[in-house]
């Protein structure tokens, strides 16, 4: 009964949908301030404030999530690899994973993941309520940021504000969700002086197993604490010196679909800035920065039924380290960003596995987990954006020097490889031109060719069961570096109240990273299937779409609405790419009353059936599913907001098409009906 209810209003929603030709992201009231100025593959996600590109407004609901993921997956595109029931999604963009997105936080800074399972991914260390607003790089397209071969995305925190008088504002915020129990809170506070302002940022959310549409209990307890100081001094009129420096805390948190649960995860991320404003110089910005993070991880099975026979327990730690600089040159309709940035990324790890039972009882065996693998990657990068009447032409491009090896190889390793460390010289580039036509129409196209070397863990895992299945992965020291060529076409119209945008992509991916079984190589583990080893596929594609619409209606109604759409396809193998997002619609309406001090509203998301799988991962195919969610937000003042909702109202279990699985049979299903109340102050 539920799912005929939830069908028969998606049936009469699809029809307005098609009439319209559209879908959307979320949009802002009005329509001149969101859209933008000029057509580029980049979408700004701000907090407040005037931006061009801007489409998305972040809320006090995005401000109290503890995942940052949980934010993306409100654009049209993402989705996520869950492991975890409310813990370190796993962003996925247009089918890309992993290290093609590239996920940094104020232009330079990341941390690479501890765990080799990425329990922690990097969306899980940023603190999203410091953050001012997201900038979302498609494609290949832009290459200021890092190499990028299926996004970048930079979490942007805001930049300093001084006053002539000593100032302090602030927020604070919480929610609460009935099904699990998940508490949230978040508080900001700042103070600004003529010289000085330094922020204080605190998150705290905590939740406990929840039921999914059929009262099944689903494994989900998790723990979070984020605190985050920031300094800013103005050294004299144009220059800022900044600090930024981030500690997270994460425990005793369940991965059901995994061998062992998260124990502890401890993460430093410290970066110091220096910016430039030039007058009457050679330039018109310099901005320096220089970052490192450190992230201590524990795992295990104690609380498993496994760990009966051998109990397993993982210490693991990583460091990113680098710099960044950066000047900016302004003409008369002429923008130029040349600079150079260097990074070094260290992971080390060991496993131990205590056997319980049988002729070994008591004994203690060590594994190394990525052989303390290390790589440095020094790099120069251009970017120029010039108008030229009603065009506008931008070219980006970066070379990259990457230097892999692994400082404490296995016996393994040694005995597999000629050689282990590596050498790679990486070129990127891409150009694009866009015009306007009139005052409603706008055509874009792009063509960009991203290179990214291989990760540590593609390179230098040792025999741990990281991927899709339970198969053992073993590590490729000379993996060639995957190269993404990729166009893309946006066509954009817009009217005052209106718009519709559509971006068509294609990708070909040469030397595309994956892993295959390997029947010459033993598992550690002898209860495991087999081993993979990463190998290059020659050819892969990507070939997708997204479609958007918006819509003020009268004086009350808004309606936003997106379609996303991607292809993957292993073209060595003839088989569909692995864990790609299915076809998905989003759509909301919302109304705004007294004043918009009332603002009632409603979510529908459709994913459609999944069938589309790779038969040399085991994967699964999924079902479609209906999930409607209703709400109200109420601002009693201009300071205080309140929102009530409740969450799949028609108690819908379903699966996540990237949710990984509990058993062979038992997969991770979303949660069930969910009643959520949240609360914001700001002063």
């Amino acid at each position: 009964m539920n799912i005929c209810s939830s069908k028969a209003l998606l049936s009469l929603i699809i029809p307005a949908i098609a009439l319209t030709h559209a879908a959307a992201q979320s949009f802002s009231k009005n329509a001149d301030s969101f859209f933008s100025k000029t057509l580029a593959p980049v979408s700004v996600y701000a907090v407040k404030g005037k931006t061009p590109q801007k489409t998305y407004q972040l809320k006090s609901a995005d401000w109290v999530q503890h995942d940052a993921s949980q934010v993306l997956l409100q654009i049209a595109g993402f989705n996520a690899i869950r492991k975890s029931g409310n813990f370190g999604f796993d962003p996925v963009f247009r089918g890309f994973k992993w290290e093609q997105i590239n996920l940094i936080t104020d232009g330079a800074m990341g941390a690479h993941q501890a765990c080799p399972n990425r329990m922690d991914p990097p969306s899980s260390q940023i603190m999203i309520n410091q953050i001012k607003e997201i900038e979302l790089y498609k494609g290949p397209h832009n290459f200021r940021y890092g190499p990028s071969t299926g996004a970048i995305i930079n979490f942007k925190m805001s930049d300093p504000v001084f006053s002539e008088k000593p100032i302090w504002n602030g927020r604070v915020g919480g929610g609460y969700e009935t099904n699990g129990s998940i508490r949230r809170t978040e508080a900001y506070f700042n103070r600004s002086s003529k010289r000085w302002q330094t922020a204080l940022a605190f998150s705290y959310s905590a939740g406990d197993d929840y039921k999914d549409g059929k009262d099944s209990i689903m494994p989900a307890v998790f723990n979070r604490t984020a605190i985050n100081f920031t300094t800013a001094y103005l050294v004299k009129p144009g220059a800022v010196a900044s600090i930024n420096i981030t500690r997270n805390f994460t425990r005793n948190t369940s991965f059901p679909t995994l061998m062992m649960d998260l124990l502890s995860d401890d993460t430093w991320m410290i970066q110091a800035k220096f910016q430039v404003a030039a007058k009457n110089k050679w330039y018109s910005q310099w901005n320096t920065q220089v970052y490192t993070s450190l992230v201590d991880h524990q795992m295990g099975n104690g609380l498993r039924p496994s760990s009966a026979t051998m109990l397993s327990h993982v210490f693991a730690n990583t460091e990113t380290t680098g710099g960044r600089t950066e000047l900016v040159f302004r003409k008369t309709n002429t923008v130029l960003y040349v600079g150079a940035d260097l990074k070094y990324e260290y992971a080390n790890g060991t496993r131990s596995r205590k056997m319980m039972t049988g002729m070994m009882a008591g004994k203690v065996f060590y594994d190394t987990l990525w052989q303390q693998g290390s790589i440095l990657r020094t790099s120069a990068f251009a970017h120029l954006e010039k108008k030229l009447g009603q065009f506008q032409l931008t070219t980006s491009g970066r070379v990259d020097l990457v230097h892999s090896k692994p400082n404490q190889p296995a016996a393994k390793t040694i005995a597999n490889n000629v050689l282990l460390a590596a050498n790679d010289f990486n070129t990127s580039f891409s150009a694009g031109i866009s015009r306007n036509f009139g005052k409603h129409f706008q055509l874009a196209f792009w063509l960009g060719h991203g290179v990214r070397s291989a990760s540590i863990t593609e390179k230098f895992i040792n025999y741990l069961p990281v991927g899709l299945d339970a198969y053992e992965v073993v590590g490729n020291a000379q993996l060639k570096p995957e190269a993404n060529t990729q166009f893309d076409l946006l066509l954009r119209y817009q009217t005052e109240k209106s718009l519709f945008q559509v971006n068509f992509y294609s990708a070909r991916i040469s030397q595309f990273i994956t892993t295959v079984v390997d029947p010459n190589l033993k598992p550690v583990i002898t209860t495991s299937p087999g081993v993979r080893k990463y190998i290059n596929v020659e050819d892969a594609a990507m070939l997708g779409f997204e479609l958007n619409y918006a819509q003020q209606i009268g004086a009350f109604l808004n309606q936003e609405m997106s379609f996303a759409y991607v292809r993957g396809q292993n073209k060595e193998l003839h088989e569909p790419l692995p864990e790609i997002n299915p076809f998905e619609l989003k759509y909301k309406l919302m109304a705004r009353f007294m004043n918009t001090q009332l603002q009632p509203y409603m979510n529908l998301r459709h994913s459609f059936a999944q069938n589309r799988i790779s038969t040399s991962f085991k994967e699964k195919a999924t079902e479609d599913f209906t999930i409607i969610d209703l709400g109200l937000k109420v601002m009693t003042t201009k300071k205080l907001q309140l929102t009530a909702a409740v969450n799949n109202l028609f108690n819908i279990s379903y699966r996540e098409h990237l949710s990984r699985f509990i058993t062979p049979i038992l997969p991770l299903n979303a949660t069930g009906r969910n009643w959520v109340l949240m609360i914001s102050y700001q002063f």
